[in-house]
């Protein structure tokens, strides 16, 4: 069957509209792929593939949803492990020391510097679907564009945090249908905004 064309306000309503389905069903194959690569080494893979789709259709080229996935997926099944799985890890480290200085005088500079690396890891996978570098390179690039433009890294990191605060609270089982999918997305426009500047 094919699809029917809709112009005008009418058109850019409906575009809007199908973002919703688009990021549930992309927050569905990221755990597929996650739960593929036995949890362990598939979440930098199910990753890399989230933010190559959601780059194919910011810049509207129409991706096929399943087959580009999967496509990407297998294609950075082994590449993403460095450039992706090493700073994923790293979380965990970031965690360790936060808890390790919770009750002394350096917590509040801990927070600061673990919120800034959480904010700036957060764009480091939609650099690497936009640019093919090294892992170095790309982590380099990435602090480059997160503080080039500081106020849209924090933005795009606060409205993250209310978004999933906010819907926790809110409606809990909406949470696991857009997240990571939606704060991929602000992040994806966010950098290619940073990469065009």
């Amino acid at each position: 069957m094919a699809d029917i064309e809709v112009g005008g306000r009418f058109g850019r309503l409906y575009g809007y509209l199908d973002w919703p389905v688009r990021l549930a069903v992309l927050n569905l194959l990221w755990l597929l792929g996650v739960l593929a690569g036995l949890v362990l080494f598939g979440l930098a893979p199910a990753t890399a593939a989230l933010y190559a789709v959601l780059r194919a259709y910011v810049l509207d080229r129409s991706p096929r949803l399943w087959h580009d996935y999967w496509a990407a997926w297998r294609s950075s099944l082994r590449s993403s492990q460095l450039v992706l799985g090493v700073p994923i890890l790293t979380v965990w480290v970031v965690v360790f020391y936060l808890l390790l200085s919770r009750s002394t005088p350096l917590v509040w500079g801990m927070a600061v510097l673990a919120a800034g690396y959480l904010a700036t890891l957060l764009q480091l996978p939609a650099v690497v679907a936009h640019v093919d570098l090294p892992a170095v390179r790309s982590w380099q690039v990435t602090a480059e564009v997160a503080w080039r433009r500081p106020l849209a890294t924090v933005a795009v990191a606060v409205l993250v945090v209310v978004l999933a605060v906010g819907g926790w609270l809110t409606t809990p089982a909406a949470v696991p249908l857009f997240f990571p999918a939606l704060p991929a997305l602000l992040a994806t426009l966010t950098v290619q905004r940073g990469l065009a500047t």
